[in-house]
């Protein structure tokens, strides 16, 4: 089956009319983010049974001959119980062993499969059956991942157990235990799984399950894809540095908010087939499983980490910024000074004083005559309103950015440095770097063509008098190479004959 490429929404900058070298795709393609329904692979993870048949018949539609057939088996093999390549995690989110306000975040993982998320499914019959090779889907598929996040509270051991696949069957699990598989039938695994291969596992009591797990319903929605703009990023191995200019991934998110002031628990857990183990709409147990409350469901844990949600954490920004002034997050007085500045200097020298409250910090500057120097230097977020520019624009270099002050003896190099941080933020970004290299590679064939013809017309500008107007401009104006080579040769006939004194 096609996967399905349905476009939810697009964020970012508001298209305009047109970009200014009229190649809008270029021009767009790195200010949007396009959210993804889903991408459905062309099968599902299994094993497939193929019957090619062939029937003979002549022309009125008599049947010739037996009829001839075979059966092929092939399998699709995909993820199930484990990670077989951990690379095909690209991030999780908050990241592992991170602290901060993660408190209204929602913990997700990005795949680098744009599929991944629905290579398999939960329900207990395919969702998406009788699709036509092709066939798009327009309606919502349930992805067979989920992220269960526990806290210190809910009483769980934070390390998933190691064990084999042998442990999922129902003779391994005694009588408190279910997991995914219904009878201990090898049929139950798929084509090269064996029930000696690894896996990690998580027993959760089925009463806390429902709480927390989402419903069928809900998993229609716990992923979706996401197509991104690789050219202004920095270079990921495997994704932004084989050419494409577009990146594909896929996200796959929980839904329950971490505990403030607590550390939590991140699983990623496959729900294959477990539908009628999952909650309804209500949270409730389905009644075919609500007699197992006392029991416990083994779940196969492709990935886990640990993060802490701080109250008031004092990573966040707003946190840095009293620091470097000096005060706490919930100090009552206003503050009356608001600027980033080193500490507090006691010393005589006014103006000194004055620059370091203004933001300003002093430097080691290296010239470019080899000499040493100290200049003052202050980032682009200032608390008073600048009525008046200090420099001229546009700019050829950062010394034309650099300001000398004559009753200090010293070089403000602030908007200089300004100037050497956005050229290479621009020349970050490929698409702005090659327009650029393309624009003034024709300005130097401009001047390059000029001057060739300047010297042309000054040396042999009598000469080219003689060659009729009409034929010169076609010859200049026209593409064809055979009225080229005449231009040419008339022009060295005419050559020829000045050199003979012929008229």
């Amino acid at each position: 089956m096609a996967g399905s490429v349905v476009v939810r929404r697009l964020t970012g900058l508001k298209e305009r009319e047109m970009a200014p070298n009229g190649n809008n795709a270029n021009f767009f393609l790195s200010e949007h983010v396009t959210f993804i329904q889903h991408h459905l692979p062309g099968l599902d993870a299994g094993s497939y049974d193929l019957l090619i048949q062939q029937k003979r018949a002549d022309d009125k539609g008599t049947k010739i001959g037996e009829d001839l057939s075979r059966k092929y088996k092939f399998a699709v093999k995909g993820d199930r119980f484990a990670m077989s390549v951990p690379s095909d995690i690209y991030a999780v989110f908050p990241p592992n062993n991170a602290a901060g306000e993660f408190k209204t975040v929602l913990p997700h993982v990005v795949f680098t499969k744009k599929t991944y998320p629905w290579i398999r499914y939960p329900n207990n019959e395919e969702p998406t059956a009788g699709l036509k090779p092709g066939e798009t889907v327009d309606k919502e598929v349930p992805t067979w991942l989920t992220i269960l996040l526990f806290d210190e509270d809910d009483g769980l051991s934070p390390d998933p157990q190691l064990m084999t696949t042998n442990d999922l069957f129902p003779a391994q699990l005694g009588p408190n235990l279910v997991s995914y598989f219904a009878d201990d039938n090898d049929k139950n695994l798929n084509y090269g799984e064996q029930r000696t291969d690894p896996v990690r596992v998580l027993d959760i009591p089925l009463t806390l399950f429902w709480k927390l797990a989402p419903s069928l319903n809900d998993l229609n929605y716990m992923a979706h894809a996401r197509q991104v703009s690789l050219l202004p990023k920095t270079t990921m191995q495997g994704i932004s540095d084989i050419g494409e200019p577009l990146g594909d991934f896929s996200i796959v998110f929980g839904n329950r908010l971490p505990q403030a002031g607590k550390r939590s628990y991140a699983f990623l857990v496959s729900l294959e087939g477990l539908e009628n183990y999952l909650p309804d709409n209500d949270g409730n147990p389905k009644p075919a499983v609500a007699g197992n409350a006392n029991k416990s469901l083994r779940l196969a844990v492709l990935k886990n980490w640990q993060f802490d949600s701080l109250i008031d954490s004092p990573a966040a920004f707003v946190n840095a910024v009293q620091r470097l002034n000096n005060r706490k997050l919930d100090d009552p007085a206003p503050a009356s000074l608001t600027t980033l500045q080193l500490p507090h200097y006691s010393g005589p020298n006014e103006i000194v004083r004055r620059a370091l409250q203004m933001g300003y910090a002093p430097l080691n500057h290296n010239l470019r005559t080899g000499e040493k120097t100290v200049s003052w230097y202050r980032g682009p977020l200032v608390p008073y309103q600048i009525n008046k520019s200090r420099i001229s624009l546009p700019l050829g270099s950062p010394d034309q950015a650099t300001i000398f002050d004559p009753t200090t003896g010293m070089f403000d190099v602030s908007y200089a440095i300004a100037w050497t941080l956005g050229r290479q933020l621009a020349l970050q970004d490929a698409g702005f770097s090659t327009a650029l290299y393309e624009w003034k590679k024709g300005v130097d064939l401009e001047v390059i063509r000029n001057i060739e013809n300047n010297l042309l017309k000054e040396k042999f500008g009598s000469l080219l008098q003689l060659v009729p107007r009409a034929f010169m401009l076609e010859a200049t104006a026209t593409q064809k190479p055979n009225v080229r080579k005449a231009f040419r040769r008339t022009t060295l006939e005419l050559l020829l004959k000045s050199d003979r004194g012929d008229d």
